[in-house]
């Protein structure tokens, strides 16, 4: 059965002065560079493709994706959809070919898929995409993981994530960056009752301990995007930006 299409717009979009200068400047400083998106149909992955048709920085946005995206807004003739197998690594590298940044927001939980399931996308699905990202000479590769994160957890879920990253940060890539949210604040397509249920409660912890507990998707997005387009003092380059300092990071910004 043929899944529905994503609807992505440009509505609600905070981007603030220090954003899209910095995207002039990107684009200036590096013309002609692609991005590229994995897991953009997910709640991060489709605020990341929303911030990087809006910044008008790179020439081209491609979305390897399994569900179609109807996109209404800015730069629409930018976006470039394509299937994705991500156990063809061959088929990878080649569509991965041609593009400078890319951006990995896939995940799904051990509810939805299992605890084989979540494995295979959380870590075989990203090293895969992360191996033919290398072969392509993709220079930045940005991607969302979890707070926690830890190779030598004793829970699935951060060993995983910690396994992926770990792995990530050691193909050599000139820049690694990663991003790690605690709970994401959004509204979902997908209905997690208890998700919805530990949402007020969190909206009010974060209140009293603000950066710890939970953070807006767009937040994290608006950090992935304007983090690429500041040139790194160094490489090879691996950093890594805690919930608390993403959203530091955001607000600050919008002082500005």
């Amino acid at each position: 059965m043929e899944r529905s299409a994503l609807k992505i717009a440009l509505d609600n979009i905070v981007l603030g002065s220090k954003f899209t200068k910095a995207a002039s400047e990107f684009k200036g400083r590096a013309p002609g560079r692609n991005a590229l998106v994995l897991g953009g149909t997910g709640e991060v992955g489709r605020e990341v493709i929303k911030h990087l048709m809006a910044s008008d920085a790179f020439d081209k946005v491609t979305v390897f994706t399994r569900r179609p995206i109807e996109y209404t807004g800015a730069h629409a003739e930018k976006l470039v959809q394509k299937p994705v197998d991500f156990e063809n690594t061959e088929q990878l590298e080649r569509d991965f070919a041609g593009h400078s940044h890319a951006f990995c927001c896939l995940g799904t939980t051990r509810a939805k898929s299992g605890a084989d399931g979540f494995y295979k996308v959380d870590h075989d699905y990203v090293v895969n995409s992360a191996k033919a990202c290398k072969t392509a000479n993709v220079e930045h590769y940005s991607i969302c993981s979890s707070a926690g994160a830890d190779k030598n957890s004793m829970f699935l879920y951060t060993k995983t994530k910690g396994q992926a990253e770990d792995e990530i940060q050691n193909m050599g890539f000139p820049r690694v960056s990663i991003f790690r949210p605690a709970m994401l604040m959004c509204d979902r397509d997908e209905s997690r009752l208890l998700e919805k249920v530990a949402t007020y409660p969190i909206k009010f912890l974060n209140k009293l301990v603000p950066g710890m507990l939970a953070i807006p998707t767009s937040t994290v997005a608006w950090t992935m995007v304007d983090n690429a387009f500041s040139a790194p003092k160094k490489t090879p380059l691996n950093e890594a930006f805690s919930n608390s300092e993403m959203l530091k990071y955001f607000n600050e910004a919008q002082k500005e």
